[in-house]
């Protein structure tokens, strides 16, 4: 799918957030998961959403405002938000992120989709299972990513997503792969989005 793609703001208080209400996917995840690497992968630009190797250099709430070129969907956000699970953080800077993001998502009434992103190379850590039974507890239209595919054996993607999915205890049919250098899963990734969008936030399977 082709877009326009243009980044708009960071948020490091919900006061700043954008006045414009169109519908936000908020990508959460472990620091260094690959968010800003799949936000420049989905776009086809490789410097929209800026990456780094040192974790925990998101720090705010970024828009980026996603126009599809297609007619498919109206305009909307994706939300690159502070990765959790930071150790070299300070204490008060990681509650500081944590207070920042759930407060997003409890008040924040745009949401339609939350895709929370797991690096396929490690089982889900503790942090990972807190986020996705609260997310699953508040009823989030919610998407399960298996990042950094191509660093697994292909013939391994399928049982690993699978073992991610029961791990987290989420429908299968809820979960995908996908790699920024082989770009895996972007289509299906698009299309999880779109229907998120167009359908307001309702629980999807596709």
């Amino acid at each position: 799918m082709r877009v326009n793609a243009e980044f708009i703001t960071s948020v490091a208080q919900l006061d700043q957030l954008p006045r414009e209400q169109w519908p936000e996917i908020a990508l959460v995840g472990r620091s260094n998961v690959g968010k800003s690497s799949m936000i420049n992968t989905l776009v086809g630009k490789q410097d929209l959403a800026r990456t780094s190797n040192t974790p925990g250099r998101t720090q705010t709430l970024n828009y980026y405002k996603i126009t599809p070129d297609e007619g498919r969907s109206k305009p909307f956000y994706i939300v690159d938000m502070p990765g959790y699970g930071f150790a070299a953080v300070n204490q008060r800077k990681r509650a500081d992120w944590s207070k920042l993001i759930e407060q997003y998502l409890r008040m924040r009434s745009v949401v339609c989709g939350i895709i929370q992103l797991i690096d396929m190379r490690h089982p889900p850590q503790p942090l990972d299972h807190m986020m996705s039974e609260w997310l699953q507890g508040n009823d989030f239209n919610y998407l399960v990513v298996g990042t950094k595919a191509d660093k697994v054996a292909k013939t391994k993607v399928p049982e690993t997503l699978l073992k991610i999915a029961e791990s987290l205890n989420t429908d299968s049919r809820d979960t995908l792969a996908f790699s920024a250098e082989t770009k895996l899963g972007r289509e299906k990734l698009w299309q999880w989005m779109v229907n998120a969008v167009a359908l307001e936030g309702r629980i999807l399977n596709f």
